[in-house]
């Protein structure tokens, strides 16, 4: 860093040693001509030569403090900003206006971004409850009107749909205060997946998909946020029944749960479509559906972006592999203890 400073502070004070060098030049020139002795000349040019190197100390120590100041807040290492000259006090005034103007603008930008939060995630749940109440309508309807009983069930699919929307909506509003709303504990990992593979069962019934747990145990603890762990495993089970294909027969989904000492791995692996091998490298890019989200009516190219985004914040590790025609597996891998 001295090294640095050295060389720059040369490169600022050149064009004063220039012509401090080019006075002391013509001094002895004018001494020179007037033929004056030259023990008298000796001695006016080593007090200019003693002087020089005095302007130069006092100035170097100014200089160097300050500009070593400057190199550490460039490294992001705290020190206080202080100048010894007038100009570096500017300096250092116009860079104090520079931050409260900087800090004022943030701070405006945060309490904007904090009210669009406020009403986006109010709106959305505002809009869960026509949809809540459309299903109930259509419960009822259903029992009441046999007759007419595929028409309220596409009514009902179609309402999911939106509900699945909503939801995908409110988990990227949530996303922004990730850090205000988790807690790690230990999770029984397989009552959450019993949980959500029967808030789905009329799902998995119509698509005539069967899921299958395999586990050769009742207690699987991991290290997670429950919530959170069961919007990523929700979003792969919608993924898994939606790209089962069942019309080539009825198919499965398979849960698989292994654990060691430091990892618990859940397997999810349904017998479906698959993906493509050109679009596995942008999967968990948002908004990518690829070529089956081209063939395929609601898909969004959320799902897998909040999955790997929600993995990363916990400190888990989602990877997927998947051939055309056979299927998908996707494995989260857990914690099982710190």
């Amino acid at each position: 860093m001295v090294k640095s400073i050295a060389l720059q502070y040369v490169k600022d004070r050149l064009l004063f040693l220039l012509f401090y060098c080019a006075s002391i030049v013509c001094i002895v020139l004018f001494f020179y001509v007037t033929e004056t002795n030259e023990n008298e000349m000796a001695y006016p040019l080593s007090m200019a030569a003693f002087f020089l190197l005095v302007f130069l100390f006092v100035d170097w120590s100014k200089y160097y403090s300050f500009n070593k100041k400057i190199k550490q807040l460039f490294k992001e290492q705290y020190t206080v900003l202080e100048g010894a000259t007038e100009e570096q006090k500017l300096v250092t005034a116009v860079i104090e206006k520079m931050n409260n103007d900087h800090a004022k603008e943030i701070s405006q930008l945060e309490e904007q971004s904090k009210e669009r939060y406020y009403f986006l995630s109010h709106w959305m749940h505002h809009l869960k409850t026509p949809v809540s109440v459309i299903e109930l309508i259509v419960d009822k309807q259903q029992h009441d009107n046999l007759s007419d009983s595929d028409t309220w069930s596409k009514i009902k699919r179609e309402n999911k749909r939106l509900h699945t929307s909503i939801e995908q909506g409110l988990t990227m509003v949530r996303m922004d205060r990730f850090e205000n709303d988790f807690t790690v504990e230990a999770v029984d990992l397989l009552s959450s997946i019993r949980k959500l593979i029967n808030e789905r069962k009329s799902e998995f019934i119509y698509r005539q998909v069967y899921p299958v747990i395999e586990a050769d145990k009742e207690d699987f603890r991991i290290l997670s946020d429950k919530k959170w762990n069961e919007v990523v495993i929700e979003q792969l089970i919608s993924n898994a029944l939606k790209y089962s294909n069942a019309d080539k027969g009825s198919k499965h989904i398979y849960f698989r749960i292994e654990q060691n000492q430091q990892y618990t791995n859940l397997i999810i692996e349904d017998e479906g479509i698959g993906i493509p091998s050109y679009d596995m490298e942008r999967i968990f890019e948002p908004f990518f559906t690829g070529e089956n989200g081209r063939d395929y009516r609601g898909s969004t190219g959320i799902g897998l972006y909040l999955c790997k985004k929600i993995t990363e914040k916990l400190g888990h590790e989602i990877t997927i592999q998947s051939e055309v025609s056979v299927g998908t597996k996707v494995m989260i891998r857990y914690l099982t203890k710190v």
